[in-house]
């Protein structure tokens, strides 16, 4: 092989034909069709800008601001793929609205979980970074701006992110816990770990919809529903406030 990496993301987004400036500088992903269309809806003369690989990306104004709302992946290695093609595109702020299992008592169906930072159970970021100590971290001014607008109302701290939905056992779950995790999703250590690497600004919100401890599970509750819209919401009131 001659060259240091095979396909870097700068090659992808040429052969997809999607060009330096084509994306703006804020970007609200989700891995969810219906959150990345109660954003959609949100922005003026939205232009769909990339399509590949099942990801869709659209790019329109909000309050005089250039925004690009789409599918920033579903899991672990696809997120890692969409964060690092958003970085080559010039993306330089991060949204991420997400959902996620509570994992403390007190964190209720429809809750919302700021996520501070990641630990990472995923297998992707390994490939990122080989230290199994490196703790990805969310920037501090976005989260806090993701904060005010929430009003208080949300939990905030480290979420753990996981290749295994279906392998959640005590024992596993136990261990992140231990390690300072209050939350778990598929995501977020790929959004954090490749933002930060390429020193961009991300922060993650998301929506409870189970409970690991309790064992409650909300996926289809309207509570769920509904707070995913005012989620929706809430950072568009954070993207008008970033000073681009």
């Amino acid at each position: 092989m001659e060259r240091e990496i095979h396909i870097r993301p700068m090659d992808l987004l040429m052969a997809m034909q999607c060009k330096p400036g084509d994306l703006a500088t804020i970007a609200l992903v989700s891995g969810q069709p219906q959150r990345v269309i109660m954003a959609l809806e949100k922005l003026e003369n939205p232009m769909r800008n990339f399509s590949a690989f099942g990801y869709t990306l659209w790019t329109g104004e909000y309050k005089g601001k250039r925004v690009t709302v789409g599918n920033g992946g579903f899991y672990a290695p696809d997120s890692a793929l969409m964060t690092d093609l958003l970085c080559a595109a010039g993306v330089e702020y991060f949204l991420r609205l997400g959902s996620c299992g509570g994992m403390r008592e007190d964190i209720q169906i429809g809750d919302y979980v700021l996520a501070d930072s990641a630990l990472r159970g995923d297998g992707v970021t390994t490939y990122y970074v080989e230290d199994e100590g490196f703790i990805p971290s969310a920037d501090q001014g976005l989260s806090d701006q993701l904060a005010a607008v929430f009003n208080h109302e949300f939990h905030r701290g480290m979420v753990w992110t996981t290749d295994a939905l279906l392998r959640e056992t005590k024992a596993v779950v136990n261990n992140a816990i231990g390690k300072g995790a209050i939350a778990v999703d598929m995501v977020t250590s790929p959004l954090l770990t490749i933002a930060q690497m390429n020193n961009r600004k991300a922060t993650a919100v998301l929506v409870v919809s189970d409970n690991l401890i309790t064992g409650e599970m909300g996926f289809a509750s309207i509570r769920v529903f509904d707070a995913e819209k005012r989620m929706v919401d809430c950072a568009f009131d954070v993207i008008e406030a970033i000073d681009v």
